[in-house]
């Protein structure tokens, strides 16, 4: 009988090694998920404002910061914020992977001005909470201090700790739709006189020592504004109205009789301006006292040219945190426009193209 030799093939080996080295590179120290690399989500329609391998466009406003390992960033130190400062959103639709290791603390600032100081994010914008164990209005899925999530809708969706979840924040105007791992946890209106979600810069906060966040995958989609035009209406049935058809900086904006004339046409072009002639509704000299009067400016971007629509017909200014106001609660024609501090009076309800 021939002698069959015990050596297996050459190609059998090679095999045979490559099996042995994929067990031994799993079970080694160091290959926890902790290491794994973030995912890059190609979804349609979204913009990456962070893709794992540069943190371009973002800055950091206050103590301590995040590290950049794997695609993830991971919060360390506190109180601070890693804001989006290369651009300002107004309605978009934002979503982000987070992940906490333990019971930590974090959230994400949206409608905040461009600051260097992370306390101005939260006094002026609004949190988005991520800390499973803190009171109802400061837990995850809270708007932090105004309205806590749907819990029961929250548990149901959310993942442990190590675990990643996904956030959508969904803000159009001045409503935010919060949906976690794509379930619906929050709805929320504004309403404070000197905040705004029209408008505003998207920031990630680093609580403090020991509270660690990991955040990846950060795109948004810009959703397309309804330009809208027509007679803007107030006090008596009367229409806003520039004074004379003029269009020179400085005319007065006014009451007046409605005519259908030009001067009463406004346009409402989604970015919280609002234009007639060419110029825009502007607070005289940026003022934010009560009686400074509004009028006919070239627009230029500035705080004193937006207007935000809230829900009880009035039309806010968010920088002085006032009001569109018919001056003296008078409807008669000629009646200055001014800004006054926010009553939703009869004076101040304003109806829209």
């Amino acid at each position: 009988m021939a002698r069959t030799s015990m050596t297996p093939p050459r190609s059998t080996l090679f095999r045979l090694l490559a099996i042995a080295l994929a067990v031994v590179l799993a079970l080694a120290p160091g290959t926890s998920p902790a290491a794994e690399p973030a995912h890059a989500n190609a979804e349609p329609g979204y913009t990456s404002l962070f893709d794992g391998t540069s943190t371009a466009g973002w800055s950091q406003a206050g103590p301590g910061g995040f590290t950049l390992a794997n695609g993830t960033l991971t919060s360390f130190g506190g109180l601070g914020m890693l804001w989006y400062s290369a651009k300002e959103f107004r309605s978009y639709s934002l979503k982000l992977d987070w992940r906490l290791a333990g019971d930590d603390n974090s959230g994400i600032f949206i409608g905040f001005p461009p600051s260097s100081d992370p306390w101005s994010a939260v006094d002026n914008g609004y949190e988005i909470q991520i800390d499973a164990t803190d009171a109802a209005d400061r837990t995850t899925g809270a708007v932090y201090g105004f309205k806590s999530a749907d819990l029961a809708a929250r548990d149901a969706a959310l993942l442990p700790p190590g675990q990643w979840n996904t956030y959508e924040l969904l803000v159009e105007g001045e409503r935010l739709q919060l949906f976690l791992n794509g379930v619906k946890i929050n709805d929320f209106t504004n309403t404070v006189p000197n905040r705004s979600l029209a408008q505003g810069h998207i920031g990630l906060q680093n609580h403090g020592d020991g509270d660690d966040a990991s955040f990846r995958d950060i795109r948004i989609k810009e959703l397309t504004s309804t330009v809208r035009t027509g007679e803007i209406r107030g006090i008596g049935g009367k229409c806003v109205d520039v004074s004379n058809s003029g269009t020179a900086d400085g005319t007065k904006v006014q009451l007046w009789t409605c005519n259908g004339t030009g001067a009463q046409r406004w346009t409402l072009p989604g970015d919280n301006t609002v234009r007639a002639l060419g110029k825009c509704l502007d607070v005289r000299s940026s003022g934010t006292a009560n009686g400074t009067i509004t009028w006919l400016w070239t627009c230029n971007g500035s705080g004193a040219q937006q207007w935000v629509a809230h829900a009880d017909g009035t039309l806010r200014n968010p920088p002085s945190g006032r009001c569109l106001d018919a001056s003296g609660a008078s409807s008669a024609d000629g009646t200055q426009l001014h800004i006054w501090d926010c009553l939703a009076a009869a004076n101040q309800k304003w109806t829209l193209p």
